[in-house]
């Protein structure tokens, strides 16, 4: 599967009507959070430079984890994966701040190789030293794991690099999803999880984002609004609004109480409380939900 010309021409306009926006901040920075709107690479460096910079997070020699959305065979512009040139410019910094080692990993919807071709991973990240790329599904890379505080989901088959690295980094996108609502920055995690399909036939979806939430513990959370899929996510295609908005913290909450004010999902306007699984996140202490007025910024189509 090869991106067509019509997808490439998208992305190459998009990016040049991007190009002359120097990041700008949306509201003030502070200990758990902050957001840019501009080119993806140099927004993302402005939050994480904001939050305190990648050092605060990553030591010298630290093994680095970073899960993005790159579960599906679409292009960026398309808005269904983790914009890779965020991810590629989160591996840059963890490099530069002394990681030993930076693997980028997911467990996609869709088949490996053709997701690796067409969002766009292998192009941007091929040249890093010390980086590895891997879309995975084999039942070797995860490792039942017990879930203490969840009260619908108590273990899961989880990926093992998350597990064992030293600085975890949740990379998601915003966009909407037909059971969830939306999935930002706590449902990224099903990417995580080999027996996702549980989650769905077996329980309580937003329960168990809420649960896994509970147990896993991200040092950093950068996610992408640079493509928004507003309608028929997560896989798509859908509606996909350019915002070129970078928006990070610690908080997994607070990020996804925020993101949630974005846009309307499948032409619905959302707030935090009514979204499950922010709800429920909030009340077993996971996060807190963030009551945030955000200027209304000109899209760049």
């Amino acid at each position: 599967m090869k991106i067509s010309r019509r997808e490439m021409l998208q992305s190459m306009a998009a990016a040049t009507a991007v190009a002359t926006l120097a990041p700008r901040n949306l509201f003030a920075a502070n200990d758990d959070m902050a957001a840019f709107t501009g080119e993806p690479a140099e927004a993302t460096k402005k939050v994480v430079e904001a939050l305190g910079g990648m050092s605060k997070f990553v030591s010298k020699g630290a093994r680095v984890v970073i899960k993005p959305n790159m579960g599906w065979a679409s292009p960026p512009v398309q808005g269904a994966n983790t914009n890779p040139i965020v991810v590629r410019t989160l591996c840059e910094l963890a490099l530069n701040a002394g990681a030993k080692s930076v693997l980028v990993i997911d467990n996609p919807v869709q088949q490996l190789e053709p997701c690796m071709e067409r969002n766009g991973y292998k192009e941007e990240l091929h040249k890093l030293s010390d980086v590895v790329c891997k879309c995975v599904r084999d039942p070797k890379f995860f490792v039942e794991t017990e879930i203490p505080k969840g009260r619908h989901l108590q273990k899961a088959d989880v990926l093992r690099a998350l597990l064992e690295c030293d600085t975890l980094i949740n990379a998601p996108v915003a966009k909407s999803h037909g059971s969830a609502l939306v999935t930002f920055s706590m449902k990224n995690w099903m990417g995580a999880v080999h027996n996702r399909g549980l989650w769905h036939s077996s329980f309580d979806l937003h329960q168990c984002i809420a649960d896994f939430s509970t147990f896993i513990k991200p040092k950093l959370i950068v996610l992408d609004a640079s493509h928004v899929m507003t309608t028929k996510g997560p896989g798509g295609p859908g509606n996909s609004l350019a915002l070129w908005r970078i928006y990070g913290g610690t908080d997994p909450v607070a990020i996804d109480s925020v993101a949630v004010t974005l846009a309307e999902w499948n032409g619905k306007k959302l707030g935090p409380n009514d979204v499950p699984h922010i709800k429920i996140a909030a009340e077993m202490g996971v996060g807190a939900i963030r009551q945030a007025e955000l200027p209304v910024l000109p899209v760049v189509a």
